[in-house]
């Protein structure tokens, strides 16, 4: 089987800042972290859920902004199968991060107390769920939301949706089915956040530049350097020809730059907090070849220092930054 899309995961750092504080960003990959985006489409509560019913000890803990911006923290215990919500905050709007307390027996979903589709299956397989003749229409519409088989056939199972085909009603999870789905299967689609236990188990849900705020008007620009990883996740191809490119940066306010050898461990220096910018590197927007002369081995990790660039007096403001890995397989 080919390099599937799938095969691409975007991995965390050692070293990624909570604050400015922090020192020495960057380093090796961290399979333990997971870097997304996650907003909700407007102020909800968050619920915890594992697709374990023996997952009951374990707890999750989210930072975010609620409907204020203020920024927020709860844990929860997990109740296995049963989602438990939040109670101390439950106007969440912007999820920052969270953190797995221990390992888990199952793969384990944050995700909005409101869906943004439930029903039943019309098919299912391994690789893929048909959903519902009522669902959206639009490409990608649930593209990076969190799954979770309901009842029926695969009932607790949680996926993040990969690729979504509006004419087909065909969701893509990132890692297939353990049971694959079929028209008995009830789902739920939400978003969120999902801590996958394999391939490697996710502890840590994250986004880059972490509460990263503009200084006052009249104040300095302020630059923030975060480090992330793209993975070959393949058992045994390479991805040849491979480039990471920006495809979207709605704002203009992010940059990157690649580091020049495959499983890469640079930081930004002993004792630098995350304002500074990691020696050697220029960074852009322009696309850019994956190092080992563009082949991406199997198992490999791309290094990526990301760069957000804010203005003094600059507005909070919510934007979609997006950066993907072409290639070639067989």
């Amino acid at each position: 089987m080919p390099v599937r899309p799938q095969d691409i995961e975007i991995y965390g750092s050692a070293s990624m800042a909570d604050s400015d504080a922090t020192t020495d960003i960057g380093g090796a990959v961290d399979k333990t972290k997971r870097v997304v985006f996650a907003d909700l489409s407007a102020a909800d509560n968050v619920q915890v859920v594992s697709s374990a019913a023996g997952d009951v000890t374990q707890t999750v803990t989210v930072t975010g902004r609620d409907a204020a911006g203020v920024l927020q923290n709860e844990g929860k215990v997990l109740a296995g199968l049963t989602p438990v919500a939040m109670t101390s905050v439950t106007n969440w709007k912007d999820l920052l991060k969270a953190v797995k307390s221990a390992s888990t027996t199952g793969a384990v979903a944050l995700e909005a107390a409101t869906a943004e589709r439930s029903n039943t299956a019309a098919a299912g397989a391994a690789a893929s769920i048909t959903l519902d003749a009522g669902a959206s229409a639009t490409d990608d519409a649930y593209n990076g939301m969190v799954l979770r088989i309901t009842g029926g056939t695969g009932a607790g199972e949680i996926r993040r949706i990969f690729d979504y085909v509006g004419s087909t009603k065909v969701a893509t999870p990132a890692r297939d089915f353990a049971t694959a789905p079929d028209a008995t299967s009830t789902f739920r689609i939400s978003r969120g956040m999902v801590f996958e236990k394999t391939p490697d188990e996710v502890m840590q849900v994250r986004r880059i530049a972490y509460d990263a705020a503009a200084d006052a008007s009249g104040g300095s620009a302020r630059t923030y350097y975060d480090k992330i990883f793209f993975t070959n996740l393949h058992g045994t191809l390479a991805l040849t020809a491979s480039q990471i490119s920006e495809v979207t940066d709605a704002l203009g306010i992010f940059d990157f730059a690649l580091e020049t050898s495959l499983g890469g461990s640079d930081t930004n220096g002993l004792g630098n907090s995350r304002l500074v910018a990691p020696g050697g590197y220029t960074f852009n927007s322009t696309a850019k070849n994956v190092a080992n002369s563009q082949n991406h081995t199997a198992g490999a990790s791309q290094g990526v220092w990301t760069k957000l660039s804010l203005a003094a007096g600059a507005a909070a403001n919510e934007t979609t930054w997006t950066l993907r890995e072409t290639g070639t397989t067989s």
